[in-house]
């Protein structure tokens, strides 16, 4: 059984490169240095260097680390759209059924007192 691997348009290096980038310059808005970050994270001032310049080798528990102290934790999960449910040719010919209302009662009076 094969795998099938998809690339990214701009390839896997550019995309970290990019990452790298686009995080560096959100550290330094929030005016952040790379020790405290790497401090917060739990990785020596290289490893977070490393994150800054998109190596491809680093544990993905760090980056996601690294996200969550500038802030970024949600956008993390919303990195991968949800799943679409899947339609099958049989439901999409498969005519919608109606169901008939249920006839309404009328409420029982007793009228003799």
């Amino acid at each position: 059984m094969s795998k099938t691997h998809v690339i990214s348009i701009l390839g896997d290096a550019k995309a970290l490169e990019k990452f790298g980038i686009r995080l560096k310059a959100l550290r330094l808005r929030r005016n952040l240095s790379q020790e405290y970050v790497a401090g917060v994270v739990g990785v020596s001032v290289s490893t977070y260097r490393k994150i800054e310049q998109g190596d491809g080798m680093l544990e993905f528990r760090h980056v996601s680390r690294a996200l969550g102290v500038l802030g970024l934790a949600e956008a993390l999960g919303e990195l991968i759209p949800e799943a679409e449910p899947e339609l099958r040719l049989k439901d999409l010919l498969r005519p919608e059924r109606k169901h008939a209302s249920k006839p309404r009662r009328k409420p029982f009076i007793n009228s003799e007192k």
